[in-house]
């Protein structure tokens, strides 16, 4: 086998295993609270006040609800996010994105059949997760890229990157209030998750000096090219299971919550692409690296696919004082790692590129793609004042680390992997919480930021080179860790809970 085959089979083999892109919001578990209360207290409601939204932090705390029913409905009235990337594609570049979007992320209702009942009823429909990312950056510029040609050639740059993902689930829950101090709910889901992701590059150069004479200069007349692209389109189907205990004495609430991995039901709607190119890239005057193309697209049955939720474990503590005027809230949630699988899952195929390039491919499940989490920990803690009643001011903050960092990818480390970046969130809200007889409302925002730096840039459209055997790319320059990311979100929340009492 030729050292030029052997050396292109690496190329292809290692081109896109250190790329970084956007941040994958399903890598991201404390992105969105629910319901009015909860939102402003940042999710610190594991040992109660989540209200209609215990059904998800703590279906114990259902059993504090009143008798009769009530109807919850929150919206955020908006939210507006934006990331901004430097030197991404290059020194001196930038992307940018940002994102609107208005929603109605919470709905549920519970209710109390007897006044002497123990038990309690709830149901909900929520969007635990919303996020569309659309990034394109194309640009035509001269350089002098290809080595043996004089002057400048036309280089031409694209990236293009989309990264939609919604998690919709519908519960119902159970709680019974065992003692006046010990509760204690159960809860069940089903999560639509659907997924929309594509990844792409592509470079050329090329000559426009029509006066090079091609017997000197055989690649005068031909387009060097690198191309690649990732794309594939999901929903999976899910259920999701939560228990819960909540612990009443004094001015002490105690709370814990159990949530169960997914539990996988099916899938529709399977789609995926992948397919790599390069061509006319030389090594001296009259040799040129063999032109190459592996390119593989598969639908339905073709593909498995599963977005797994770890098990997680949540504790919460409530600390009221000041004459029960005040609340401290905390909690916290750890999140066991998610062993290292194939979340796409593909047919290996054997006709994806000529015989002698796919012998030379380290891995021939070539369309497969591999995920893996680690263990962590979110924390919240918040605060709340009765400024008279009827009125109450909240706040709270909370961390939203990514849950990607340091996964260990264990047997499918040379898989290929969603490309994006692992950086940390964190959220400020504050409001107003006013009742009007029965019934809440509330009215407040939500500030969230993070940044990140010294990361390893996606490409090098600025500087580049025929052939980049630093960093196994071509037409491209040497890929520095130069990146820096900031991203910013605020978001106006709006609530609502409707109280019918049996009287």
């Amino acid at each position: 086998m030729s050292g030029r085959v052997i050396k292109i089979i690496f190329l292809f083999t290692v081109l896109l295993s250190t790329q970084t892109v956007p941040a994958q919001i399903m890598n991201y578990y404390w992105s969105t609270n629910f319901n009015s209360i909860s939102s402003l207290l940042g999710g610190a409601v594991v040992a109660g006040e989540g209200d209609n939204a215990s059904i998800y932090y703590n279906p114990a705390t259902i059993a504090e609800a009143e008798q009769g029913s009530n109807f919850s409905l929150t919206s955020s009235l908006f939210t507006y996010y934006t990331y901004t990337y430097k030197d991404a594609l290059g020194d001196g570049t930038k992307l940018y994105t940002d994102y609107f979007i208005a929603q109605p992320p919470f709905i549920s209702y519970t209710y109390r059949p007897k006044s002497d009942s123990k038990f309690r009823l709830s149901a909900a429909v929520l969007t635990r997760v919303k996020e569309d990312i659309n990034m394109i950056s194309a640009n035509s510029k001269y350089y002098d890229v290809l080595h043996n040609l004089p002057g400048e050639e036309l280089y031409n740059s694209l990236f293009d990157y989309r990264n939609s993902y919604i998690d919709t689930w519908v519960g119902v829950a159970l709680a019974q209030q065992v003692t006046e101090g010990f509760s204690y709910g159960v809860s069940l889901f089903v999560s639509e998750a659907s997924i929309k992701y594509r990844y792409r590059y592509a470079t050329s150069a090329y000559s426009v000096n029509d006066t090079l004479d091609p017997e000197i200069y055989p690649q005068s007349q031909r387009i060097a090219e690198g191309t690649y692209e990732e794309a594939f389109k999901f929903t999976d189907y899910r259920l999701i299971f939560k228990v819960g205990v909540l612990y009443k004495s004094g001015s002490w609430r105690f709370g814990l919550n159990l949530t169960t991995p997914s539990v996988y039901l099916f899938s529709s709607g399977k789609q995926a692409i992948r397919t790599e190119l390069a061509s006319n890239i030389s090594l001296s005057t009259n040799d040129f690296l063999p032109d190459y193309q592996i390119f593989d697209g598969q639908t339905d049955n073709q593909l498995k696919t599963d977005i797994k939720l770890p098990l997680s474990i949540s504790i919460g503590i409530i600390k009221e004082f000041g004459d029960n005027k005040k609340r401290l809230y905390f909690t916290a949630e750890f999140y066991k790692r998610i062993k290292s699988y194939k979340m796409i899952s593909a047919e290996i195929n054997d006709d994806i590129t000529d015989d002698q390039i796919y012998e030379l491919l380290e891995n021939k499940d070539w369309l497969s793609f591999a995920y893996a989490t680690r263990s962590f920990f979110n924390v919240a803690l918040a605060y709340s004042w009765r400024i008279r009643k009827g009125r109450e001011f909240l706040n709270s903050f909370r961390t939203d680390l990514t849950s990607i960092r340091n996964a260990d990818m264990g047997e499918y480390s040379h898989y290929n992997v969603i490309k994006t970046v692992d950086y940390n969130r964190f959220h400020y809200a504050a409001g107003l919480k006013f009742n009007i007889k029965k019934s809440n409302f509330i009215a407040g925002g939500e500030l969230s930021f993070a940044y990140n730096n010294n990361i390893k840039q996606i490409a090098n459209f600025t500087d580049p080179v025929e052939l980049n055997t630093k960093d196994n790319r071509v037409l491209q320059g040497e890929i520095k860790n130069d990146m820096s990311i900031m991203y910013w979100g605020f978001s106006v929340y709006i609530g609502a809970t409707l109280n019918f009492i049996q009287k």
